[in-house]
C-alpha cells in the first residue's frame, strides 16, 4: 500500500478555520494526507514553515498564513501542492515558487460568486434607491407614486470594467434583466466576448454609454488610479458607479468631488483606508452607498474555500487537470495589496 502523503495546514485562526474547514472538508482531506495543522492563535512566520516544511507534499494556506518566501522554497524538497483557501495568492507565495515543480491553486471562484452576488445587490439597491426611500420612510415622507420613478435595472446599459471570473458571474446573473452589457478588458477576446454575450468596447465609450459602471479589475501598478479625473467627468449624469473591487482603482479626490457634487451616484464596497472613518464624508452623502468590504462574506461560498482547494488536490493525486490552477502569467495580474 503507498505511503499516504503528508499535509500542512497552515491556518492559525481559529474562527476562519472553521468557517473554511467544515468537517466534511476536513474528512475529505484525510481520506488522502495526514495532517498536520500548525497551531491555533500563536505566532508562526516564514522562519518556521521553512522548519517545517521538508516533511510535506501539500501546504494549504489562507489569509495570514506565512510566505514562501525563496528560503522556504528551498528546503521545499518534497513539496508539490500549495492550495490556497482564499483569492490573491501574492502574499503568500514568492515569484520564484513557478521555476519549481509545484502546482498551486487557490479558491478564487468561490470569493468571485460570492463578490457578483454582492454587486448584483447593489445595483438592486441602489438603481432603485432602497436606502433613500427607507431613511426618507423613517422621517416621515412617503412617496407620489404616481409620479415618482427609479432607474431600476432592466432595460439599463451596464458597464463592466474588467474581466475574471467576477464579471463572468455577473454577466450570468445580468442576463435574465435584458440589460445591454458592455466590457471593457485587455485580456478578453472577441471571441469570447461574443460567447458571454457582451460587447467589447474601449474604457472611454464604456464610461459614456453606460447607466451602471461596475469595476472589477484587479489592481496592480497598472492599473492603479485608471478612473481618473478624466474619466470620471465621461460618466454621464445620473449614473451609478459601483466599485466591489479595489478603492485605489478609482481617485479618490476626483470621485469624492463627483459625488459631493451629486452629479453621479455610487455604490461601495471598498475603500482606501478600512476601516472606513465614521465621520468620512462618503457616509453622510444621500447619493452614496456604503458597506464595509462584505464581498466574500456570503456563508455558502466561505464555507467552500476549503473545498475547493481539497477537490484541486484530488484531482492532482489522480493526475487530472486541476480547475483553481495559478500559472506565472495569472499571478501577474492579480491584485496586490
Amino acid at each position: 500500500m503507498a505511503e499516504k502523503r503528508k499535509a500542512l495546514v497552515a491556518v492559525k485562526d481559529r474562527d476562519l478555520k472553521t468557517i473554511i474547514f467544515p468537517e466534511q472538508t476536513i474528512r475529505l482531506l484525510e481520506q488522502v494526507a495526514d495532517v498536520d495543522w500548525i497551531a491555533e492563535g500563536e505566532p508562526y512566520d516564514s522562519r518556521q514553515l521553512a522548519a517545517d516544511i521538508g516533511r510535506y507534499d501539500v501546504c494549504i494556506t489562507s489569509w495570514g498564513s506565512p510566505k514562501f518566501t525563496p528560503e522556504v522554497l528551498e528546503r521545499a524538497h518534497r513539496l508539490r501542492f500549495i492550495g490556497h483557501a482564499a483569492g490573491t495568492v501574492i502574499p503568500i507565495v514568492d515569484p520564484s515558487v513557478f521555476d519549481r515543480d509545484i502546482v498551486i491553486v487557490n479558491a478564487n471562484r468561490a470569493l468571485a460568486m460570492s463578490t457578483a452576488e454582492l454587486t448584483m445587490a447593489l445595483m438592486l439597491a441602489a438603481s432603485w434607491d432602497l436606502p433613500g426611500y427607507s431613511a426618507r420612510l423613517k422621517n416621515g415622507h412617503w412617496p407620489k407614486n404616481s409620479c415618482e420613478t427609479v432607474m431600476g435595472l432592466s432595460g439599463t446599459t451596464v458597464g463592466l470594467i474588467g474581466y475574471g471570473e467576477i464579471s463572468i458571474e455577473l454577466i450570468r446573473l445580468l442576463h435574465p434583466f435584458d440589460v445591454n452589457i458592455l466590457l471593457y478588458s485587455r485580456h478578453c477576446s472577441r471571441e469570447r466576448a461574443q460567447e458571454l454575450g457582451v460587447e467589447l468596447v474601449p474604457l472611454d465609450r464604456l464610461l459614456q454609454a453606460s447607466d451602471i459602471i461596475s469595476v472589477h479589475s484587479t489592481l496592480t501598478p497598472q492599473t492603479a488610479g485608471m478612473i481618473g479625473p478624466r474619466e470620471l467627468e465621461l460618466i454621464r449624469d445620473g449614473a451609478l458607479l459601483i466599485n466591489t473591487a479595489r478603492a485605489a482603482l478609482i481617485d479618490r479626490d476626483a470621485l469624492y468631488r463627483h459625488l459631493g457634487q451629486g452629479r453621479i451616484y455610487a455604490a461601495l464596497d471598498v475603500f482606501e483606508r478600512e476601516p472606513l472613518d465614521p465621520k468620512d464624508e462618503l457616509l453622510h452623502l444621500p447619493n452614496v452607498l456604503c458597506v464595509p468590504h462584505i464581498g466574500g462574506f456570503s456563508s455558502h461560498w466561505k464555507g467552500r474555500l476549503g473545498l475547493l482547494v481539497v477537490e484541486d488536490l484530488l484531482r492532482f493525486f489522480r493526475g487530472e487537470q486541476v480547475y483553481g490552477g495559478v500559472s506565472r502569467e495569472y499571478f501577474n495580474r492579480m491584485s496586490r495589496y
